[in-house]
C-alpha cells in the first residue's frame, strides 16, 4: 500500500465479492416506484397520452357540438370538417416545421428531446392564445413578475393524461392546479374577506383583475379563410364575469365566447382562470351594488357588448359582472358582421369592414358553470365595505348604536379610533355566541369609520355587536326585525 498509486497497475487488483456490508445516501432520496415505472418504458409508448387533453383535442369539440347545446345547432357544419380541429403550431419545439397534412399531437410538440425533457415557456404560449394574449396586453400578475412559468402549477398528469378522457379542462378532475396547492386556506392572512368568503368563492374571484375574450367570432373567415377573425385586436378585457363552479358550487370566474355565421349569433359560458393575479384583492364595493348589479335591479339586464351608432364600434362592459338567475335573458349582447373579404388579414382592426347586425343571441349555453342563485343576486345588490368617514382624527376610542336599529335588510355602525390599530367587529347572540365577523384582526388607521352590516343571514332577533382593540372594548345591543 505504500507504492506509488500512479500509475495505475490492474494485475494488482484481485475481485473480493458482490455487494457492501453498508451503504449510506445524504442529502438525497432514490427515485419512486412512479418514476421508476415511467423510467421503464420506451418515449414512444406513453399510453396516457392519447387520451390526454392535448392528445384529443376535445375542449373545442365539446363545446361546440350541438347534442351539447353547441353552435353546430346554427351552423349545421359538422366539426369533423372545421379547420379548427387541426390547430396546431408552426413548427415542433425543436423547430421542425409541422406539415400539416401528416400531424398528429405528440411528444415532438412540447419537447426538443435535443435539449432535455424541460418545456419552455414560450412553447406553451404558442398554442395556448389567450394567455399569450394576457403576457402581450401587459396584464399583471403576481406569478409571472415572480418568474413562475405554466409548469409551476401545471402537472404531468394534466398534460400527459390519466387514462381518462375529460371533455374539456374544466370537466371535474381535468385539472390539477388550484391556488390552495400553495396557498392553503388554514394559512391564509386573517381578513374579514377571507372570513367571509373562504368556503364560498374560489380565490380568482377576488384577485383575479380580468378576463379576456376574443368577442364576436367571425365564423365564415374560420371555415372559409382559414384564420381565426374577431371584433378586435385587441380583445375585449377589462371585465369579471362570476358564476357558480357546476361541481362545487363557489363562485368562481367565467368567460364567455360570442360567434356569427350567416348572421346566425350565439354565445357560450364556462369557468375560466385568468393569469392576472394580482395580491391585493379588489375592495368590497367593486362586487357589490357596483353598477351592473344596479343596472341590473333596476332594468333587468345588463349589457356585455352594446353597438355605439354615433362611432359605429363595440363597447364591451367593464368591472364585476354577476351572471343572475336569468341570465339567457338578462344579459345583452349586440352582434356585429365582417364584409370585407375572408381571407383578409386579420390584423389591423379595420372597424369601417364591420356593420351591426342585432341585438341578442339565437343561441346559448352555459357548461361546467351554473348562474348566481337570487340569494347571491341578493346579497350583491347590499352595499358593504368600511371606509373612513371623514379626515379628523377622533380624540378617543368610541363605538355609536347602529341606525336604524331595528333593521332589515342592513345597518351602519360608526366607531372611531384616536391611533391606527388592530380592529375586530364581531356580532353575538344573547347566548354570547359569535354568529357573524365583521371585522376580524383588521388593521385600520385613526379616524372615524361607517361599516355596513347585512341581515340577510341573521334570523330576527336581538343581537350583541362588540368592537375590540387592544386598548378598547364595547358591546351595543342590535335588533334584526324581518
Amino acid at each position: 500500500i505504500t507504492d506509488p498509486s500512479k500509475p495505475f497497475d490492474p494485475a494488482k487488483w484481485k475481485f473480493l465479492k458482490s455487494g457492501a456490508d453498508m451503504s449510506q445516501m445524504l442529502f438525497a432520496n432514490p427515485l419512486t416506484d412512479e418514476q421508476m415505472q415511467m423510467l421503464s418504458k420506451p418515449m414512444d409508448a406513453d399510453e396516457t397520452f392519447p387520451t390526454s387533453l392535448h392528445g384529443t383535442r376535445q375542449g373545442k369539440t365539446y363545446f361546440y357540438r350541438k347534442e351539447n347545446g353547441g353552435f353546430e345547432t346554427l351552423t349545421e357544419v359538422p366539426m369533423d370538417s372545421l379547420p379548427c380541429l387541426d390547430c396546431h403550431a408552426k413548427n415542433y419545439a425543436d423547430g421542425t416545421p409541422v406539415d400539416p397534412a401528416t400531424y398528429e399531437p405528440g411528444c415532438n410538440d412540447c419537447h426538443d428531446f435535443s435539449q432535455g425533457t424541460t418545456v419552455q415557456q414560450e412553447t406553451c404560449l404558442g398554442c395556448h392564445s389567450r394567455q399569450r394574449t394576457e403576457v402581450a396586453l401587459g396584464l399583471p400578475d403576481v406569478h409571472r413578475d415572480a418568474g413562475k412559468t405554466c409548469m409551476d402549477c401545471h402537472t404531468k398528469r394534466e398534460m400527459h393524461g390519466d387514462g381518462t378522457a375529460y371533455v374539456s379542462l374544466s370537466a371535474p378532475g381535468a385539472m390539477d392546479a388550484k391556488c390552495t396547492n400553495c396557498h392553503p386556506a388554514d394559512g391564509l392572512p386573517a381578513n374579514t374577506a377571507h372570513s367571509i368568503h373562504n368556503a364560498k368563492l374560489y380565490c380568482t374571484a377576488c384577485h383575479s383583475t380580468t378576463v379576456i375574450s376574443c368577442n364576436n367570432c367571425h365564423f365564415e373567415t374560420e371555415i372559409e379563410g382559414h384564420q381565426k377573425r374577431f371584433y378586435g385586436p385587441p380583445p375585449m378585457n377589462g371585465f369579471v364575469l362570476l358564476a357558480n363552479n357546476e361541481e362545487t358550487g363557489m363562485v368562481t370566474t367565467v368567460n364567455f365566447q360570442s360567434l356569427i355565421y350567416q348572421g346566425k349569433t350565439f354565445y357560450a359560458m364556462a369557468p375560466f382562470t385568468s393569469h392576472s393575479t394580482t395580491k391585493e384583492a379588489r375592495d368590497c364595493s367593486d362586487c357589490h351594488n357596483n353598477v351592473n348589479v344596479q343596472a341590473y335591479n333596476q332594468t333587468g339586464k345588463i349589457d356585455i357588448t352594446q353597438w355605439d351608432e354615433a362611432t359605429k364600434t363595440v363597447v364591451g362592459v367593464k368591472g364585476m359582472v354577476p351572471v343572475p338567475p336569468d341570465w339567457q335573458t338578462a344579459l345583452g349582447f349586440d352582434f356585429v358582421n365582417y364584409t370585407g373579404e375572408v381571407t383578409d388579414p386579420t390584423k389591423p382592426l379595420d372597424p369601417t369592414k364591420w356593420e351591426f347586425v342585432k341585438s341578442g343571441a339565437d343561441g346559448k349555453h352555459m357548461l361546467f358553470a351554473q348562474p348566481l342563485t337570487a340569494e347571491q343576486m341578493q346579497k350583491l345588490s347590499i352595499a358593504v365595505g368600511i371606509k373612513p368617514e371623514n379626515a379628523a382624527i377622533p380624540n378617543e376610542f368610541g363605538l355609536s348604536q347602529n341606525y336604524p336599529n331595528p333593521f332589515n335588510p342592513e345597518t351602519s355602525v360608526e366607531f372611531q379610533l384616536p391611533r391606527e390599530s388592530t380592529v375586530s367587529l364581531k356580532i353575538y347572540n344573547l347566548l354570547g355566541k359569535e354568529v357573524k365577523t365583521i371585522l376580524e384582526s383588521e388593521k385600520l388607521p385613526a379616524g372615524r369609520y361607517r361599516q355596513t352590516i347585512s341581515s340577510i343571514d341573521l334570523p330576527s332577533g336581538i343581537y350583541l355587536y362588540r368592537l375590540t382593540t387592544p386598548k378598547f372594548s364595547q358591546t351595543m345591543k342590535m335588533t334584526v326585525l324581518k
